[in-house]
Parts: C-alpha cells; structure tokens; sequence
C-alpha cells in the first residue's frame, strides 16, 4: 500500500501559487502602472508614486490585528474573502477616473497584500511543518520573485498595447480565477484532531501528542521578552535594507551606468534574492542557524560594499547578486527564526507584530533613502548604512535566538497533561 501523502504538502502547494501568483503578480508588477498613469491622468509621478506608500501604511494597519483575524473566522472564508476584495479593488482601478479613487483601491490592495500574501503564507508554513519548515519557507519565497519575472512582461505588454486600465482588469481576473479556489479548498489552517505537522515526533515516549505541536511562549510573554523586542529591531533594521532596493536602478544611473546597463545589474539582485532564499531556507534545517545568518549576513555587507566601493559592469553585477542573496536573512531567515524562538503556539500573533514594525520601516525607509541622497547628492551615506544595519541586524539575532529558545523552555518545561490542546495561534478552525 501506498503511504498516503501528508496534507501539509497540500498546503504547501497552496503557498507556492499564493506566492508565485499572489505577491509575484500584484507586488512585483504595481510600478509598471506608474508612467502610463502620469501621462494619463496629468499628474506628477510623485503623486503617483504616493499609492505604494498608501499601499504600505494600510498593510501595517491591517497586520495590527492579522495575529487573531483567524481565531474568529475561518482562514477559507477569510482569505477567500480578501482575493474577492483585491478582486473588486483592481476592478475599481480600472474604472478609476483620477488618483482619489486609486489611492482607496491602494487601502484596500495594501490591507490584501500584507495579510493574504505577505502574513498568511509563514503562519501556514510554521503551522504544518516541524520538518524541512526553512525549505519550504525559501521555496516560497523564491516564487515571489520568479512570479514576478514571469508576469512582468506579460502586464507590461498589456499595459503597452490595451492600456492601464485593460492591465488592472487582466490582473484582477488572474488573481480571481488561480487563487479563489485554492483559499476556499485547500487551504486549512493548521492540523486538527489526529492531525500532526510534518515531520514532528513526540519529544519523549509517553508524552500528551495532541498538546505538543501547540506548545510555545504566548504572545502575552512574548511581547514582555526582550528577545521579542529584538527581532522588532531587527526587522526594523533589516526593512530598512530592503528599501534601498527600490532605489538601485536610479542609483546605477547617478554613477553614469546607461539605463539599459543598469535593468540587468538590478535584475541579477532579483535573481539572487530567489537563490538566497532557497538557499538560506534549506540551510536553516541542517545548520546552525546562527551560522548560516552569519554566512548570508557577511554576503550581504560584501555585496552592499562592492556596489559602494567599485564601478564597472562585471564588477557591481557581482556586488548586485551577493546583495540580493543577502534580502534571505529578512524574507526567510527571519520568520523561521521567530517559529524557532517562541515555538508554535502564538506563532501567528506574535509574527505579526514583527510584520508591522518591519513594513513601517520599509514604507519610511524609501522615503529616507530618497532625503539623504536628496541631502548629501549620492547614495553612499544610505549604502554605508546597509552595511551597519546588516551587522547589527546580526548581532541581534545572536541574543534574540538563544534568549528566546532559553524561554520557551522554560514555558514548556511542565506541559499540563490533562489540559485540552489549544489550537495553533489564529487556528481558528470550526
């Protein structure tokens, strides 16, 4: 007979369409909007571009309370709900006749995106997995990238040829059509009854099955932690990083790279944020994860300081790649390490916080790149920073770690046996 496959790896498949189609598409393919609106609508493309900032500000609202949205509807409804409402919003786009009606579609598809592409996705992952979570946590993340590769050109091309509004209709229908199903089918939350994730095995003969995938640190501990508060500043630090991204292309350009010249560079960091997460994920399952952090941290501050320190094609795609690998210790390592250091009970709510303060940052943080370049007429100054922030970003994780592994055994230390199994933090399952 055949082993019967474990759902975890239905869920999986779940996340990898979420990620691939959900942030690939709607993420990674929002900027190609912004000239044909300039042109369009008469407006200057600041004002225009003042719709990510909207779209981030609303998505650090929404994971205010995206740690307990689950316990009180169910995740099938709940995501279901927010594709047919990013649905309808692309839909108002389209018909948008000028930049009010765009930014509420922006509140909307920033509330969407942060929770149902952003959050959803390493809840369900920490939920279902205690083996292999760091791969399939990277696997996931790489598709964010390679979605947006992929949809890129295509809504580009539709953009180019039909116009923007044909582009918001194409991308909403998409968004409908592969994800809708998959919310209302596939997804569960986390294991339930006889259920286990994959790959866990009872901590010692004899004990209480049902309670152990739950243990961990409730979140009302966790946010009295200093551990907590470390990875809140290492978040922080490291969105900061993140932002600066958005800035490299017109960075190339100020050190005289043609714009043509400076798409490549920028896309070789892209494709090394796709192999730093991977990499980084299937790491964390068999390394120390200090180590590896240690490993990745350094090709990040080796990749920020070529771009700072040399010129020349050859020379700045090599520092570009090694600083895409790099964005993995934020997108994945961080999350992991998170499930790690207060285990699975609160993993949701307490993630969620971390989120926040972390999307505040990067929404500030392209702003404050774009004052100091302003300040100082070059991107050195935020380009030597990257490098502080990684570096200190990693001494975090040095204290946070172990100081939160030393609390969750100490919580664990004395499971009550016969108390009922609490459900998975933001469970909610009926």
């Amino acid at each position: 007979m055949h082993r019967r496959v474990h759902y975890a790896w239905a869920v999986f498949a779940a996340t990898a369409v979420l990620s691939f189609v959900g942030f690939g598409l709607t993420v990674n393919t929002s900027s190609l909007y912004w000239a044909s609106l300039e042109k369009d609508l008469g407006v200057p493309l600041s004002s225009v571009s003042l719709m990510g900032t909207v779209t981030g500000i609303a998505g650090a609202v929404a994971l205010l309370g995206a740690g307990s949205l689950f316990q009180k509807i169910d995740v099938r409804w709940a995501l279901g709900g927010m594709i047919v409402a990013a649905t309808l919003a692309y839909g108002l786009s389209a018909v948008a006749p000028g930049l009010v009606v765009l930014y509420i579609a922006n509140v909307v598809l920033g509330a969407v995106k942060a929770i149902a592409f952003g959050f959803v996705i390493p809840l369900l992952l920490g939920n279902w997995f205690d083996r292999h979570l760091g791969l399939v946590v990277g696997i996931t993340g790489a598709l964010t990238a390679v979605g947006g590769a992929v949809f890129s050109p295509i809504i580009g091309s539709v953009i180019e040829s039909s116009g923007w509004r044909t582009g918001y209709v194409v991308t909403g229908v998409i968004v409908l059509v592969t994800l809708l199903p998959l919310a209302l089918f596939v997804v569960r939350l986390a294991p339930t009854g006889d259920q286990k994730p994959y790959g866990w095995t009872p901590a010692e003969p004899g004990a209480v099955e049902a309670a152990l995938p739950t243990v961990g640190v409730p979140a009302s501990r966790a946010y009295r932690s200093a551990p907590f508060y470390g990875f809140v500043a290492m978040g922080i630090l490291l969105q900061l990083t993140g932002a600066l991204v958005q800035h490299i292309p017109t960075y190339f350009t100020t050190i005289g790279i043609g714009l043509t010249a400076a798409s490549s560079i920028y896309a070789l960091l892209l494709i090394g944020a796709s192999v730093g997460k991977l990499a980084i994920g299937a790491a964390i399952d068999h390394l120390n994860p200090v180590l590896v952090a240690a490993v990745f941290v350094a090709i990040a501050i080796g990749g920020w300081g070529i771009l700072l320190a040399f010129r020349g094609d050859a020379v700045l795609s090599t520092g570009s790649f090694m600083a895409g690998i790099g964005q993995a210790v934020n997108l994945v390592a961080v999350p992991v390490l998170i499930r790690t250091a207060f285990g699975a009970k609160d993993y949701g709510k307490i993630l969620a916080k971390v989120l926040v303060a972390g999307s505040l940052a990067n929404a500030g943080g392209v702003y404050l790149h774009g004052l100091l370049y302003s300040a100082t007429g070059s991107y050195r100054l935020s380009l030597s920073l990257d490098m502080g922030f990684y570096a200190v970003a990693f001494v975090l994780i040095v204290l946070a770690l172990p100081a939160g592994r030393r609390l969750l055994r100490r919580e664990t230390a004395a499971p009550a046996v016969d108390a009922a199994p609490a459900p998975v933090a933001g469970s909610g399952v009926a």
